[in-house]
């Protein structure tokens, strides 16, 4: 078969699998139970690796979700296909008691390409939000249940521009859509008779949103040099809808429904075509400095402006969430007939505030990174392994914490598509 004809049947592949894939449950955290749940905000396999910085990096071997200025690192005749699966484990504990979960789920899928030498675009599917969790507590006299499910997913396009040597200009533009079901039970165990209550609320989403970007690389040496990046996500309403329904029933229901069959407290009821939500505004620093093909060292801060969003969901509080991430990359000697000198080798470190907190209390993640990529013969096609290790915990006296592990399986495809032939 020709080469050319298997990216091709590889590409319909990841379209298919990844479509049917991003209904899958990618969370069991119960901070997923608030908002839209647990944002996605890691990049791509070389990203991840290297504690999820990427604004101030441009590579001519990897796609750079981060900053969409940095296509323009893509040679002129190369196009490039990258997938990732990822795995992972999640242990909860909260008063004395430990719960875990795992799963496997089909990551992402994204491709770029040059269409004139200083124009270069790109596009993909990706998870956005996720939510996915089912906890129980009892006050004594009545047992009280929360599930959540759903997940929120982008659909983009990219296109990166040169105005002028060694500065470039992106811009991302992405259809966000989905659903994110939040229900919570109350019910009496001591009273065989009693109703069963229950609120159960749904955002939809379906609308785009924009991310702009900036590079600018400093040659400090023919092997040396340093890249700074900046990018910005205006603050943008999103259309969709929002439900709230509040129900009471003699039993659960198996299709979705609240109760097999509900009887509807209308004063209580809200179903309303509103602005699912905002995205926030957020704002972006990163600085990257090259060595040559050996040393790759870059350092990332972000910021989202998250309180300033309130949510159809009144249980929701939020905050203004941070991100600061370093990252390196060291490769001995990519020329080298030894293998082993030929991968590259990768860590990094995260830390940061997310978008929720449960009264005063903020949560704060932190997360170490290692990864390695393995080259496929002497071509740019490699495959990427990343592992993650890292905390949830709020930072008050709150009695809950979750402790993840994740690994990532990247695939990044290359080939020259834009040769030209030539006859004798």
């Amino acid at each position: 078969m020709h080469k050319n004809n298997r990216y091709h049947i590889l590409l319909l592949l990841a379209l298919l699998i990844s479509t049917a894939a991003f209904g899958q449950k990618r969370t069991f955290s119960p901070f997923s139970r608030y908002g839209i749940g647990e944002l996605n905000t890691s990049g791509f396999g070389q990203n991840a690796a290297m504690g999820n910085t990427g604004i101030g990096l441009k590579s001519d071997n990897h796609l750079n979700i981060l900053n969409p200025a940095s296509y323009s690192g893509i040679d002129t005749m190369s196009f490039f296909f990258e997938a990732g699966i990822s795995g992972f484990t999640q242990d909860f504990s909260s008063g004395g008691g430990n719960e875990t979960y795992n799963n496997v789920d089909f990551s992402y899928f994204a491709m770029g390409f040059p269409i004139t030498r200083n124009i270069h675009a790109t596009m993909g599917l990706r998870p956005f939000s996720n939510s996915g969790y089912k906890f129980e507590f009892s006050d004594g006299t009545s047992l009280n249940k929360a599930i959540g499910s759903g997940n929120l997913s982008t659909v983009y396009g990219g296109v990166s521009i040169i105005p002028a040597p060694n500065f470039s200009l992106g811009a991302h533009a992405s259809y966000i859509f989905g659903n994110i079901q939040h229900t919570t039970f109350i019910e009496f165990p001591e009273d065989a008779d009693a109703y069963k209550y229950g609120v159960q609320s749904e955002i939809h989403a379906s609308d785009f949103f924009i991310d702009l970007g900036a590079q600018y690389t400093h040659q400090i040496s023919d092997e040396k040099s340093m890249t700074f990046g900046f990018t910005y996500r205006p603050q943008a309403s999103l259309k969709g809808d929002f439900q709230r329904t509040v129900a009471k029933g003699a039993s659960y229901s198996e299709d979705g429904k609240l109760f097999g069959a509900n009887i509807i407290i209308p004063e209580a009821t809200d179903t309303s075509d509103v602005s699912g939500f905002d995205m926030a505004q957020s704002i972006g620093v990163g600085v990257s400095y090259k060595s040559g093909d050996r040393l790759l060292l870059a350092a990332d801060y972000t910021m989202a402006n998250w309180g300033d969003v309130d949510f159809p969901d009144t249980h929701t509080q939020t905050t203004n969430s941070t991100q600061l991430s370093a990252g390196a990359q060291y490769t001995p000697d990519s020329r080298s007939q030894n293998y082993l000198a030929r991968m590259k080798y990768r860590a990094g470190v995260k830390f940061g505030e997310e978008y929720i907190r449960i009264g005063d209390d903020k949560i704060n993640n932190f997360g170490i990174t290692f990864g390695i990529g393995l080259p496929y013969n002497r071509s740019k096609t490699s495959v990427n392994l990343v592992f993650e290790y890292g905390n949830r915990k709020p930072t008050g006296n709150l009695d809950m914490s979750e402790t993840y592990g994740k690994v990532t399986l990247n695939f990044t495809f290359h080939e020259f598509w834009f040769n030209k032939w030539k006859f004798q």
